[in-house]
């Protein structure tokens, strides 16, 4: 090889391998800005914020709060117009509270009151991390889990989730681990205890959807409903159902007795039975019931 086709070569790979190295200074300059410009947007436009990446796609909380109960557990909470993700936390101190079946803690995720989608079923995993060092009456932190439906009927991701100074304060919305809701009952004889109690006002009738994160128990009746004894059935005005193993069994009889109306808070007490049809009759009995809707 000549002495020049050798000072060429050189020069070539010198200047090769000074242009790799400002390509990747630029990559990693745009890298630093990108993340520093999400930092900025954070902290400059979402305070307090409840976001996550939800199978993919973007998750945002328009109100959250953070409610401290008398047992000394947290409910974080955050709405947006059809979306409604919970945490129950044993306590509000910073570290780290796995979730999953079994485990004290739980996330709870639903979509228009109806899909609700929890850590505690099946295999559902994942951690909540809160932060130190936040402003005082708030929590930080970030998470991560994987949820499924009842029976593990559908499964929902949420990852590079982030909680950032959200406020102690009262609970919001309806239905959830954090609101005053309740319903109980028996089937085939079985306590049935929900984990999540969510009525919502749609359209003129009130869907009542109680989930213990294995089964449902579905009501629905009219949000002008009064005092009084309704028919349930498995379509109408007044209808109920049963949903387990993914499948939802319509009521064929059954009796909703309405004992307190509160029209000035949207709130309705009463009782209720009902029984399925074939294959599997489920019997629901001893339904007992207080929503804020």
């Amino acid at each position: 090889m000549s002495s020049i086709s050798f000072i060429f070569i050189y020069i070539c790979s010198k200047t090769f391998f000074k242009m790799r190295l400002i390509k990747q200074f630029l990559l990693l300059s745009f890298a630093l800005f990108a993340f520093t410009a999400c930092e900025d947007n954070l902290e400059d436009d979402n305070i307090p914020a409840l976001q996550a990446v939800r199978n993919g796609d973007f998750f945002k909380s328009t109100q959250m709060t953070a409610v401290a109960n008398a047992d000394g557990s947290v409910t974080i909470t955050g709405l947006n117009r059809l979306e409604r993700l919970e945490f129950k936390l044993e306590s509000g101190t910073a570290g780290t509270y796995p979730l999953g079946s079994g485990a004290p803690n739980e996330a709870i995720y639903s979509f228009n009151e109806v899909d609700v989608f929890s850590t505690n079923t099946g295999a559902g995993s994942g951690q909540v991390v809160l932060s130190s060092g936040t402003p005082p009456g708030t929590l930080t932190g970030t998470f991560s889990f994987v949820s499924y439906l009842p029976m593990n009927a559908d499964s929902l991701y949420m990852r590079k989730g982030v909680i950032f100074q959200v406020p102690y304060g009262s609970p919001i919305g309806t239905g959830g681990v954090s609101s005053p809701s309740t319903l109980t009952a028996s089937v085939d004889g079985v306590a049935f205890t929900p984990i999540a109690v969510l009525p919502v006002n749609a359209g003129g009738s009130v869907l009542v959807n109680a989930s213990n994160g294995a089964t449902s128990i579905i009501l629905n009746f009219p949000d002008s409903i009064a005092v009084g004894s309704y028919a349930l059935a498995g379509s109408g005005m007044y209808t109920a159902s049963y949903v387990s193993g993914g499948m939802s069994v319509p009521a064929v009889s059954g009796t909703l007795e309405v004992t307190a109306v509160d029209a000035a808070a949207n709130s309705v007490t009463g009782t209720f039975s009902f029984m399925t049809g074939p294959p599997d009759d489920f019997d629901i009995t001893d339904g007992e019931f207080t929503i804020f809707y």
